[in-house]
């Protein structure tokens, strides 16, 4: 159940309000839940173009069959719903108005807060996601996203995203511990890196086209972002995810081309693709710089029992041709 309220002061500003509830019932473990919602957006209609918003509420995710299942192999029918508490506020604003009198940029800024609880704990092994089929872990995400996107060059569109982000977790019943690289002493923590624990990532897509003619157009793609952690298998509890991969770096670039739009149709009423209202080509190169980001480890013991993890990578360089039809 869902309602608006909005209410406008023609010059001044418009205020708007948004409340919901969501209810579930799950007759496999007899649980009932209650999600509330709010959001509320203010935007001033005078000077700067900009809007402010804030959302909060409590979101309950019933499991999946995969995270009912313990690592036994047993199924866990009576595991509650995961459950999130958010606060999230944030802004966006346009400016830089553009030859046709439009705005040419648009910023956005959020923050957010997410109390968790009721979680269960997984570990990724490659593609492989194992869970622990039990309510055995609370945890937090605290982050920030920046974005930036509008037109450089009329028509076409480029963006640069920032983010920065810290998923943290404590097992129940496990007092964790720390011990860096070369220390031969732990120390005791509160909380442990989440698998997802990516503290920045960045993104840069930046487009352009040959001056005089936007039928021919190129792309180039920036990527970067600090590793996620992981542990040792069969393991990773009081020293959970201790370690992290090597940042993931890449550069792609792009070439398109317009082979027909509908518009050409009076000069060329022949043209192979009439059937089409547009067709573009392109040719792309992922991973331009061939660079070896990680993917995970294979873990190898040796006869002392001493476990070594071996890097596997991703896919170096690649090439990509599209052939696009809209009709």
């Amino acid at each position: 159940v869902q309602d608006s309220y909005t209410r406008i002061k023609p010059g001044i500003s418009e205020f708007k309000v948004t409340g919901g509830v969501r209810a579930t019932y799950w007759d496999l473990n007899n649980e009932f839940n209650i999600s509330p919602r709010l959001q509320v957006m203010y935007k001033p209609l005078r000077g700067k173009d900009i809007a402010y918003r804030f959302a909060t509420g409590l979101y309950q995710q019933p499991a999946f069959y995969r995270e009912m299942r313990r690592i036994d192999g047993t199924v866990n029918t009576d595991i509650s719903a995961q459950k999130s508490f958010h606060v999230v506020g944030g802004m966006s604003m346009d400016f830089g108005p553009d030859v046709r009198g439009k705005k040419k940029f648009r910023m956005i800024a959020e923050a957010y807060y997410k109390k968790l609880w009721d979680l269960v704990r997984y570990d990724i092994n490659n593609v492989r996601i194992r869970y622990s089929g039990e309510n055995d872990a609370t945890g937090y995400v605290v982050g920030l996203d920046l974005r930036m996107n509008g037109e450089f060059v009329p028509g076409a569109e480029s963006w640069i995203n920032i983010g920065f982000a810290q998923a943290r977790e404590s097992l129940d019943g496990i007092q964790h511990l720390k011990r860096d690289i070369g220390e031969s002493e732990a120390t005791e923590v509160n909380t442990v890196p989440r698998p997802t624990n990516q503290i920045a990532n960045v993104n840069i897509f930046f487009q352009d086209y040959i001056p005089g003619n936007e039928n021919f157009k190129v792309h180039l793609n920036l990527a970067f972002a600090t590793g996620l952690p992981f542990g040792v298998p069969d393991n990773n509890i009081v020293y959970r995810n201790t370690y992290r991969y090597t940042p993931y770096r890449r550069v792609d670039i792009g070439f398109s081309a317009l082979l027909w739009d509908r518009s050409w149709q009076q000069r060329k009423p022949k043209h192979f693709l009439r059937f089409s209202r547009s067709s573009w080509i392109s040719l792309e190169v992922f991973n331009l710089l061939g660079i070896r980001n990680e993917a995970d480890k294979t873990w190898v013991k040796a006869v002392n029992n001493q476990q070594f993890a071996i890097s596997n990578f991703l896919t170096a360089r690649r090439l990509n041709v599209r052939w696009r039809f809209e009709f």
